[in-house]
C-alpha cells in the first residue's frame, strides 16, 4: 500500500513536476490557500484530516536576486515555514511521520567543487544562508532525509548567455523528480547530494537551448551584487551507493 504524502510547494517548478509524474498523482498537493506554510493550524489541520504518513517540503523562495531583495520573505518562507513543519511533527507522536527537505548546493561555499555530505557549509549568498538554517531546523526532528541539489526545467531556460568555466552537479527537474521517487522508497535518514556529474553551464544548457552565446562567470559576476557560485559540483557517491544496492 502506497504512502500518503504531502507536497508543500506543489505550484513551484518541483512541485509540478512531481505532481505530473505517475507515481506522485494520487498525493496531497494542497495550494498555498489551503495550506500555508507560515501557520502552524493549517499544517496540523491538513496533516490530521488525510493521515498523512510522509511530508516533501518544496516550499521555498528560491530566486537568488529576489531572496537578497526581499531577506524577510524569504526568511519567513525558508525558515520560519521550516521550524512550523517540524514544531508540527513533533507534536505528532501517535505516528512517526518522514520527513524529505529539500535543501540546495548553495549551502556549500561552491567555489572549488566536489562537494561531499560532509563538506564544511559555509553559503555564499543569503539564499543559502536561509536553506543552511533550514537544514539546521530540519536536523532536529530524528525521522528526516535532506536533499542538497540543484535544478532546472529545460522548458524554462530564458537566459541567452552563461559562463563556459561556471560548474555544477545541476538536473534536469524530472531527472530530480525520479531520485525523489527512489528515496521516497528508502528508509535513508541524513543528509544526501542529488545530482549529476560535473558539468559546465554552456555544455549543461546547450543541450535544451540551440542559440546560447558564451561568456565566462566573470562577465555575470560583475553585474550583479551578491555573489553566484563558480564551481558547486557535488560529490554524489553516496547516492549512487544506495542506488547499487537496491540493484537501481
Amino acid at each position: 500500500m502506497k504512502k500518503k504524502i504531502l507536497v508543500i510547494g506543489g505550484s513551484g517548478n518541483l512541485g509540478s513536476s512531481l505532481k505530473s509524474n505517475n507515481f506522485f498523482k494520487k498525493q496531497f498537493f494542497p495550494s498555498s490557500k489551503v495550506l500555508n506554510i507560515l501557520k502552524k493550524k493549517d499544517i496540523i489541520k491538513f496533516i490530521n484530516k488525510h493521515e498523512i504518513e510522509m511530508v516533501i517540503n518544496c516550499a521555498a523562495l528560491a530566486r537568488m536576486k529576489e531572496c537578497e531583495i526581499k531577506k524577510n520573505k524569504a526568511f519567513n518562507v525558508n525558515v520560519l515555514g521550516s521550524q512550523n513543519l517540524i514544531e508540527v511533527l513533533k507534536k505528532i507522536k501517535y505516528r512517526s511521520i518522514k520527513l524529505i527537505h529539500i535543501s540546495s548546493d548553495a549551502v556549500y561555499p561552491c567555489l572549488n567543487g566536489d562537494y561531499s555530505e560532509k563538506s564544511r557549509t559555509r553559503p555564499y549568498n543569503y539564499y543559502g544562508e536561509t536553506k543552511a538554517l533550514a537544514e539546521k531546523l530540519v536536523r532536529k526532528y530524528v525521522n528526516h532525509t535532506i536533499i542538497r541539489t540543484r535544478f532546472f526545467n529545460k522548458k524554462l531556460i530564458k537566459f541567452n548567455t552563461v559562463a563556459t568555466d561556471s560548474y555544477s552537479s545541476s538536473l534536469e527537474v524530472n531527472k530530480l523528480v525520479n531520485y525523489i521517487k527512489f528515496l521516497v522508497n528508502k528508509d535513508f535518514i541524513g543528509t544526501i547530494n542529488v545530482g549529476g556529474k560535473k558539468i559546465s553551464d554552456y555544455d549543461l544548457y546547450k543541450k535544451y537551448k540551440k542559440n546560447l552565446k558564451k561568456c565566462l562567470y566573470y562577465d555575470i559576476q560583475k553585474k550583479l551584487n551578491f555573489k553566484i557560485s563558480k564551481d558547486a559540483s557535488m560529490n554524489c557517491s553516496l547516492l549512487n551507493k544506495l542506488m547499487i544496492k537496491s540493484n537501481v
